[in-house]
């Protein structure tokens, strides 16, 4: 089954009105694209020259930081894969994305998409110029112009039914 990210905006529509909340779990394929592009070479490299670490007295305790250095980026790849967490998280209170927030009612405006294909991004901007955007990507949706559009009309509906 399809996560709700890669599902069509009717499915988000539907949920939307059903329960007031949609959840976008992560994606998986889009979660492995970019440690594969940007980590796993570099790592082949230096883990090819471990056992000379590992040998050589003064080097030992580098490689064994090294060591545990990716065993723990195994466990969290791994307990990210598996759980699909962080959520992006769409209900009636605002947009939820791991540990950060924002409430409809400080949501300003829905920024332009940014950056290249593989890692595009949809900032929501708040109504407070100093306070930092929440910068959505396509880790939890496929089609990040169709959610624009989507959130749009959530915000205008959320808006409304505050007058």
């Amino acid at each position: 089954m399809a996560v709700m990210g890669e599902r069509l905006p009717e499915a988000w529509i539907v949920e939307w009105h059903h329960n007031r909340r949609v959840e976008f779990p992560l994606r998986r394929w889009s979660f492995l694209q970019f440690p594969f592009l940007f980590v796993v070479g570099p790592s082949v490299m230096l883990l090819s020259r471990l056992p000379d670490m590992l040998d050589d007295g003064a080097c030992r305790f580098v490689g064994y930081l090294l060591i545990a250095a990716y065993v723990g980026v195994v466990i969290a790849v791994a307990w990210q894969l598996i759980t699909q967490r962080p959520y992006l998280i769409v209900d009636r209170t605002g947009i939820h994305q791991g540990r950060r927030s924002m409430p409809w009612t400080e949501v300003g405006s829905i920024g332009l998409i940014r950056g290249p294909r593989p890692i595009r991004q949809l900032p929501i901007h708040p109504k407070n110029v100093w306070a930092n955007d929440l910068v959505l990507s396509q880790q939890h949706v496929s089609d990040l112009q169709t959610f624009r559009t989507w959130l749009e009309t959530i915000l205008e509906e959320q808006r409304v039914g505050e007058r």
